[in-house]
Formats: C-alpha cells, structure tokens, sequence
C-alpha cells in the first residue's frame, strides 16, 4: 500500500497546480454522482417498500374482513342446522300443513295436499307439500300463509298461484307449494 501511496504523491507532485485543481473538481463531482446515484436508488427502494407495505395492510385488512365474514356464515350456517335438527324426523311437514290449514280456511277449502321429497345434496332433502285451495278470500289464504310463515321451522312458499272465480271475484282458487330443508336421516350433522 505504501508503494502505491509513494507513486500517487509522485504523479500529484508532478501537476501544474492548475491541473491538481481539475482533478480535485473531477474527483468531487465522480462522489458526489455516486453519492447522488446511491440515494436515488435509496429513494427508489423506499418507495417501493412504502409500496409493499401499502398493499399488504390493505390485504390485512380484506383477509380481517372476509374472515369476520366467514365466521358470521359459519355461524349462521351452524344456526340453519340447529333448526333443520331441531324438526327431526318427528315433525311431518304435511300434517303442520293440514293443521295450519284448517285452523286457516276450513277443511272444506283444502281441495288437495300432495306431498313430494328430493334430495338437494348428500345430507339434505327437500320436503315439500302442494296445497291447492279452493274458494278461499284473500284475507284467509292472508292468515294461512302468516300462519306458515310464523312456524319454528324455516318453512319456504316457494309458489303461489291464484285464480279469481268467474262467479265470485272476491273469491280464489289457489295453489300453494310450502317446502323445508331437512337433513337426511342418517347423515352426519355439524
């Protein structure tokens, strides 16, 4: 090191002071770009990270907030269940019906009830009964269907149909589709 250093004192040396002086001028602008290279790349990085940091609280807060969301349906879900399990096998969605029905309209008014079952998946089936009415008004096919409505069990209208009567416009023939979801027996429940 000191052989070089000699050699560097000798070449200096031999500079006009003139020359010394562009050189020093060389050698600070040479540090100061790479000074001004080094915090331009520093700056770049920053923001970048500034960036990444931006994004992955915005992705902390969304994962925040669909798993509050999941966990509401998960909870609403495991609600729906407990119901579905609360009817068991001992409730007959027909015989609620008919029940219902006559407290309603009368059993003279139930022309028909015809019940059906399908499987929606694996574990649930979906019981249904058609109900078709006749003469009733519509302050009583009202009260049937509040009636249904009101049950524990999350009783679904999934049609109505209604025709007025050519001799009494007051007066309706309907047809009524109630279904349930109920787990399959002998399906595990979560």
């Amino acid at each position: 090191m000191s052989e070089l250093h000699r050699r560097l004192e000798q070449v200096l040396d031999r500079l006009a002071p003139r020359e010394r002086l562009l050189l020093g001028a060389a050698a600070a602008v040479a540090v100061l770009t790479l000074v001004w290279l080094l915090a331009a790349t520093l700056a770049e990085r920053r923001q970048t990270l500034a960036a990444q940091i931006g994004a992955a609280e915005r992705d902390r807060t969304e994962v925040a907030a669909l798993r509050d969301r999941y966990l509401r349906l998960r909870a609403e879900g495991d609600l729906v269940q407990q119901r579905l399990a609360g009817g068991g096998t001992a409730f007959s969605l027909f015989s609620h019906l008919e029940s219902v029905g006559r407290e309603a309209l009368g059993r003279e008014h139930i022309a028909a009830m015809n019940p059906s079952t399908r499987a929606v998946s694996d574990d649930l089936q979906e019981e249904d009964v058609e109900m078709r009415l006749s003469a009733v008004s519509l302050r009583d096919l009202t009260a049937l269907l509040y009636r249904v409505e009101k049950t524990e069990l999350p009783l679904l209208v999934s049609r109505l149909q209604m025709k007025k009567r050519f001799d009494q416009t007051h007066v309706f023939d309907a047809t009524l589709v109630v279904g349930r979801l109920r787990p399959v027996a002998g399906a595990p429940t979560q």
